[in-house]
């Protein structure tokens, strides 16, 4: 009687004569080192690796595989950039691993959140005034609920737009140095 092979035999059966161009090596080398460095940045941010370990690990990945330039780093790091969260910790990444001058970034990210927290006390006013006006709902215990209110979240996601591009074109500028 014949042998039953498994899915896992037939394909490593028929591929096994197939062998990776040196670009598909380079290729599958970087997305590596992407992950590894992505893997670094999240265990950082889950707090279960001090910037010092990260620095000595990314040191270590950089010497095996003969990096450069910090190119991977700071896209990654920028993919972690949140107008709405704290950076500081990516920010001094940024700064002290790749010597970025994050001035610029830091700078969209303050104007941001000045720009939205003026907004929310403006909608906030508004909202107080409509409430008194309309239902005769007053006083300071009135605190009206901005996630509720559809005018709130379409103005929030305008400003959060505008400063997305300002803060894409910041990063730009500093990929490029």
């Amino acid at each position: 009687m014949g042998e039953i092979k498994s899915t896992l035999d037939l394909v490593m059966e028929k591929t096994k004569n197939l062998s990776l161009s040196t670009e598909e090596r380079e290729k599958q080398k970087e997305i590596e080192i992407e992950k590894k460095i992505r893997g670094l940045l999240q265990r950082l941010q889950d707090q279960a690796l001090s910037k010092d370990q990260l620095n000595s690990d990314y040191e270590r990945l950089k010497k095996e595989n003969n990096l450069s330039n910090n190119i991977i780093l700071m896209n990654e790091i920028f993919n972690r950039l949140d107008l709405d969260k704290h950076n500081q910790e990516l920010l001094a990444l940024l700064k002290d691993l790749c010597g970025a001058n994050t001035k610029e970034i830091e700078s969209v990210l303050n104007d941001y959140q000045d720009a939205i927290n003026a907004a929310a006390s403006y909608r906030m006013i508004e909202l107080r005034e409509d409430l008194a006006q309309k239902h005769y709902i007053s006083g300071s215990a009135v605190v009206p609920n901005l996630n509720a209110d559809e005018t709130w979240q379409t103005e929030a996601r305008d400003i959060r737009s505008k400063f997305e591009q300002i803060l894409d074109g910041e990063k730009d500028k500093l990929d490029r140095t």
